[in-house]
C-alpha cells in the first residue's frame, strides 16, 4: 500500500517530509519520493485527497480500563448549574435495579455550591440501592447512605492512609470520600458491577472511539493484576495498541508490587506500574514563606471576584503546614517520602518500569530524591506545578514527564481563580523543555478531553475555555506540540512508533487541514480524516469517501 495526494509530516527530524509513504505487513516499507516508494512497494495506492498525514496520535496516560469498567462513564459530564441540576441527572439515570450503581464524571468546581452532594442529599433522589457518584477524575466521589452501609464506613471507620472520609460536626460520615477513601471505594464498587463480557465488548468500542480521534496507541495507566487477563481477550479487537501500566491489588494508588507476567498480546504488551504519591486535585503544593504570604494575600480579591468557587478552592488544599524541609505544604500526600522511595525502588526491582503521578511540586521534589541509586528511566505522570529550579532537577535526574495541556481548556477557568505565587507556573510545559526534559503530551481520559488536537492546541495558545491566557510564555510551537504527541509520546511507551520512517509501526493520521499551517486557535476544530493502525484502516470520517484500505 502506498500513501500519497497531500501533506505528509514524518516527525522524523532527519527527513521531516516526503511524498509518499509506503506500507508492508503492517510496518513502513518506505519513505520518500513517490517514485522511490512505488519502486520499493508495490500495491494499490491511497491517495489522501489533499489531507494532511502524520504519524497516528499516541496518547501515552489514558484510562481505558476504567471506562471500559462503566456503562455511565461521564453521564454526568454535562452542563450543570448546580446541586439541584445534579441530583435531577442522577434520578433520571438511577434505574430500577437493586445492586451498586455507578454514575462518573461530576466537576464540582464548575457547580455553584463548589462540592459534591452528601449522603443525605442523593437519599433524596435514590434511597433504594446503593449509589456511588464519582468525580471526572475520580479523586473523589460521594455514596449515598445504602453506599455507606454496603461500604462499611461509619463513626468509627478510621480515614485510609492517604484518604479522607469526610465528616459532620458530630463525627459521622458525610458521604464524600476523598483520595484513597474514594479509589478504596471505586475499586469495591467496580468488583460489586464487574461485567467481563460488557468490559470487552465496551473496551473495543472505546478503542474504535479513540481511532474516530486519531490515536492509535494509549498507555493505560490504571490496569488491576487481574485486567491482564481481560486485555488479551480484547486485544485482538482494539483499533488502538494499549500499553498497560498497572496498579496494585487493592486499588488505585495501593504500592503493593504485584506479580505480573512480562508477556502479553502484542496489541496490549505490558508497560510498568504506576505509583500515586499525591492527591489530583488536593495535590501537594509546596511554597516557601514567601509564596506562602503572597498566596494567602491574594484570597480576599479572589473571593471577592468568584465567591464559593474560590472559598472551595482554598478550602481543599486544608491549612498549609511546615514540613521538615522547611517549606508550607497543603493537599493530600498519598505515599510519603520513605513509602515511595520503597514503592519506586519495589517496582524497579520487580522488573516493572515506574509510572509515578506527582501533581504537585512538593511531590515531585520527593519523587526526585526516590529516584537516587535507581537505573532505570521514570515516568513523572503531571508534573503540573513546577518553577525552573525544580525542572532542572528534573531534567539532571533524567526523569520524563507526561503532562496534560488539555487541563488548561478543561480546567483553566477553575485552576487559575487562585493564582500560583511566582515563580510557580502552571502546565510548564516550556519550563521544562528548556531544563532539557523529554516531554510526552496526553488526555488522562476520562479526566481530560479524549481528542489530541485539543491538547496540540491548548499547548500552543495556552487558552481555556473562557478565552483566557494562562502563562503564555510556556506555550510550545506546534512542530514541539505534536512531536510531544507522537514521536515523544511513543517514546515512554518504550515504542518506535510515533514516526513515520522504514520499520516503524505503519500507524497513522489523516487531517482535513495542517496544523502547521491552521490558525492556532483553530486547531482544536481539525477533522480527523482517517486513521491507520499497523496499516490496517481503522477509522474513516463518513465525509469522505472510502478509498481502498492500507493492507
Amino acid at each position: 500500500m502506498i500513501v500519497t495526494g497531500g501533506t505528509i509530516r514524518t516527525m522524523d527530524p532527519a527527513a521531516p517530509r516526503a511524498e509518499a509513504v509506503g506500507v508492508r505487513d503492517g510496518v513502513i516499507a518506505a519513505v520518500g519520493t513517490l517514485a522511490a516508494v512505488s519502486a520499493a512497494v508495490g500495491g494499490p495506492v491511497h491517495d489522501i485527497g489533499g489531507d494532511t498525514l502524520l504519524p497516528g496520535f499516541v496518547d501515552p496516560h489514558h484510562h481505558l480500563y476504567l471506562v471500559a469498567s462503566d456503562v455511565h462513564t461521564r453521564a454526568l459530564d454535562v452542563a450543570l448549574r448546580d446541586l439541584g441540576a445534579l441530583l435531577d441527572r442522577i434520578s433520571a439515570l438511577r434505574g430500577t435495579g437493586s445492586g451498586w450503581l455507578r454514575l462518573h464524571g461530576v466537576r464540582p468546581l464548575q457547580l455553584t455550591e463548589g462540592r459534591l452532594p452528601t449522603a443525605a442529599e442523593l437519599d433524596a433522589v435514590c434511597p433504594d440501592r446503593p449509589l456511588h457518584v464519582m468525580s471526572i477524575s475520580y479523586h473523589e466521589s460521594t455514596v449515598n447512605s445504602a453506599g455507606l452501609a454496603a461500604l462499611g464506613i461509619g463513626a468509627g471507620t478510621p480515614d485510609p492512609p492517604g484518604g479522607v472520609i469526610e465528616r459532620d460536626r458530630r463525627g459521622r460520615p458525610t458521604g464524600v470520600l476523598v483520595e484513597q477513601a474514594s479509589f478504596a471505594a471505586e475499586s469495591a464498587t467496580r468488583r460489586a458491577t464487574d461485567d467481563p463480557d460488557g468490559w470487552v465488548r465496551r473496551a473495543v468500542e472505546h478503542s474504535h472511539e479513540l481511532a474516530r480521534h486519531g490515536v492509535t496507541r494509549i498507555g493505560d495507566m490504571a490496569v488491576p493484576p487481574a485486567g491482564a487477563t481481560r486485555y488479551a481477550t480484547a486485544a485482538p479487537d482494539l483499533a488502538v495498541v494499549a500499553h498497560r501500566w498497572h496498579v496494585g491489588t487493592a486499588e488505585i494508588g495501593d504500592p503493593a508490587v504485584p506479580a505480573l507476567a512480562a508477556d502479553g498480546h502484542p496489541r496490549a504488551p505490558l508497560g510498568g506500574f504506576k505509583i500515586l504519591a499525591d492527591g489530583g486535585e488536593r495535590c501537594d503544593l509546596c511554597l516557601d514563606r514567601r509564596q506562602l504570604w503572597r498566596s494567602t494575600a491574594s484570597l480576599p480579591a479572589a473571593v471577592a471576584r468568584h465567591g464559593r468557587r474560590a472559598l472551595a478552592l482554598a478550602r481543599r488544599g486544608g491549612t498549609p503546614a511546615r514540613r521538615a524541609d522547611g517549606r508550607w505544604h497543603n493537599g493530600t500526600r498519598v505515599l510519603d517520602a520513605d513509602g515511595l522511595r520503597r514503592a519506586v525502588h519495589a517496582s524497579v526491582a520487580a522488573g516493572l518500569s515506574p509510572a509515578v503521578h506527582a501533581v504537585g511540586n512538593g511531590a515531585v521534589a520527593d519523587l526526585l530524591d526516590a529516584t537516587r541509586g535507581v537505573d532505570e528511566v521514570l515516568r513523572v505522570e503531571h508534573a503540573m506545578v513546577c518553577d525552573a529550579a525544580l525542572a532542572r532537577r528534573i531534567g539532571d535526574a533524567g526523569l520524563q514527564v507526561v503532562a496534560q495541556p488539555s487541563f488548561l481548556h478543561d480546567l483553566g477557568d477553575e485552576l487559575t481563580v487562585l493564582p500560583l505565587p511566582d515563580p510557580l507556573r502552571l502546565v510548564p510545559l516550556r519550563t521544562l523543555r528548556a531544563a532539557g526534559v523529554h516531554v510526552a503530551l496526553s488526555t488522562d481520559y476520562p479526566a481530560g478531553t479524549m481528542s489530541p488536537l485539543v491538547g496540540i492546541g491548548a499547548a500552543v495558545t495556552r487558552r481555556t475555555r473562557s478565552g483566557q491566557v494562562v502563562h503564555a510564555d510556556e506555550a510550545l510551537t506546534v512542530e514541539e506540540a505534536v512531536a510531544a504527541w507522537t514521536r515523544d509520546a511513543a517514546a515512554v511507551l518504550r515504542s518506535d512508533a510515533g514516526i513515520l520512517r522504514v520499520g516503524a509501526p505503519a500507524d497513522l493520521v489523516a487531517l482535513g487541514a495542517d496544523p502547521w499551517t491552521a490558525d492556532p486557535d483553530h486547531i482544536a476544530s481539525i477533522e480527523v480524516t482517517g486513521t491507520w493502525s499497523a496499516g490496517g484502516r481503522t477509522f474513516t470520517a463518513p465525509t469522505r469517501a472510502v478509498r481502498p484500505p492500507c493492507t
